[in-house]
């Protein structure tokens, strides 16, 4: 992190306090789920945080973070097959703010590792950040651990990355796309880069498996970059012709609850979504009846 970065960060910090000694009030009502839509998108990321009650209270000093955005494709950012850089960046901010003592950033890329980090953008937001940038080039015993899944229908049990198990905080960071066997691919479908399985026994039952990992994975907070959403041939994309700029940002601290909303911005009903009608009969959220805080800034 060098200086100016650092001095952002302060600045931003004293900031947050500021208002909330200067607006008490407003800062009373905390939300299930935030939607949050501006041009601005530093701004609507600290907004939507701050609406479901804000980065202190899933961050605490000393903590190890998780932030594990969308990086499965060798696509550069303004495609939108991968996180925001801009929004991986300015959540990392936050947390270093929180006082977290370190916060790690991966995926497991469908593409090559090395070629995805770089030209998502997303490598060198994080590391600018402060984060340590985490390669996932195979699986192995050191790096992964494998769990029992209680609640799972199809997946009994997974082998998950260990800085995900070892962390205390995980904030999951998808983007909001259009997928060919999932419907869409949210917060819920991004736990997939979390585990070191067979990805194609996954999509044998895809909808049961996403929804199983779920119940056992829960993440701290669900922040979805929705600012451009792909509207077709997800999840890869390829072209800005199936992009709908939306400038918008989802938060949660319920990832199903998350998905939902965002849903919503396809024009599709979370129950006719299988992973998230099933994730709702397990008990990993709600689809609907959660209070919503919305707000256009």
């Amino acid at each position: 992190m060098d200086r100016r970065d650092f001095i952002k960060i302060l600045a931003s910090g004293l900031l947050y306090f500021a208002e909330r000694r200067a607006f008490p009030s407003v800062l009373k009502t905390r939300f299930e789920v935030s939607r949050v839509k501006s041009r601005d998108t530093e701004r609507a990321v600290i907004k939507a945080i701050d609406m479901v009650g804000g980065i202190n209270r899933f961050v605490k000093p000393g903590d190890i973070v998780v932030v594990k955005p969308n990086i499965g494709w060798n696509r550069p950012p303004y495609l939108k097959a991968d996180t925001d850089p801009l929004i991986v960046r300015t959540i990392v901010h936050l947390c270093f703010q929180a006082l977290a003592s370190k916060v790690y950033v991966f995926d497991r890329t469908c593409d090559n590792p090395r070629l995805a980090y770089r030209n998502s953008g997303i490598e060198k937001a994080a590391r600018e950040a402060g984060a340590r940038v985490l390669p996932v080039n195979s699986v192995n015993s050191k790096l992964y651990k494998k769990i029992a899944i209680p609640q799972g229908r199809f997946l009994k049990e997974s082998l998950i990355n260990r800085y995900i198990l070892e962390s205390d905080v995980f904030i999951d960071v998808p983007v909001a796309k259009n997928h060919s066997s999932a419907t869409l691919t949210l917060g819920m479908k991004n736990l997939m880069g979390i585990t070191g399985d067979n990805r194609q026994k996954w999509h044998w039952k895809l909808h049961e498996a996403i929804s199983d990992i779920n119940t056992r994975i829960k993440p701290d907070l669900t922040v979805i970059d929705a600012t451009k959403i792909m509207l077709k041939n997800g999840p890869t994309g390829g072209s800005t012709s199936y992009l709908k700029e939306m400038d918008t940002v989802i938060a949660s601290s319920n990832v199903l609850s998350a998905d939902s909303e965002a849903a919503k911005l396809f024009g599709l009903s979370a129950d006719k979504i299988p992973y998230m009608k099933l994730g709702a009969e397990k008990g990993v959220g709600k689809i609907s009846g959660y209070t919503l805080g919305s707000i256009n800034l």
